[in-house]
């Protein structure tokens, strides 16, 4: 009965935007920090440790501002939002999920592979597709389409605005 209880307080917090700092005390990332964290990603970084909340973000990688909540800052990990305590660069915030893209989607989109495309530059979290490119559509899911790039990386695309929310 403990293990649902604490599984299932997880899942709310997972979901909820709260989360508990190295003291256990409960922190709440504003809803508007989130949006501001999807709605802008940042090229991906590299982190070899395993990360998770209270994870302290080194010094050498570069957490950009949240223009409208100044206590916080975010980066990318593996097409991840991940927000950041700018007091002392703890994780605050992260999610088991790409952004908003299910889970679903990213398997889809593995599982079938398509011929790769060469695009000029690196592709990333945040890069524009080109319009001459085309996209393959993701079925039942009328928001992405994908493509594979460069060394045969899968890139999840946000149709509206052909911007990669998501890439190996």
């Amino acid at each position: 009965m403990n293990k649902v209880l604490t599984l299932t307080a997880a899942a709310f917090i997972a979901t909820s935007g709260l989360a508990f700092a190295q003291d256990s005390v409960v922190i709440e990332v504003p809803q508007s920090a989130r949006d501001y964290v999807i709605a802008h990603p940042a090229d991906p970084v590299v982190i070899e440790d395993e990360l998770s909340q209270g994870y302290v973000v080194p010094q050498n990688i570069v957490v950009r501002p949240i223009p409208e909540s100044p206590g916080y800052g975010y980066i990318y990990v593996d097409g991840r939002p991940v927000i950041v305590s700018m007091q002392n660069r703890r994780v605050v915030y992260l999610t088991d999920t790409y952004g908003d893209v299910p889970g679903e989607v990213i398997t889809y989109v593995e599982r079938n592979p398509v011929d790769t495309i060469i695009i000029d530059g690196p592709v990333a979290t945040g890069t524009v597709i080109p319009e001459n490119v085309p996209l393959v559509a993701v079925p039942d899911q009328p928001r992405y389409s994908y493509v594979y790039v460069d060394d045969g990386r899968p890139a999840l695309v946000d149709n509206g605005t052909r911007r990669v929310v998501w890439v190996r």
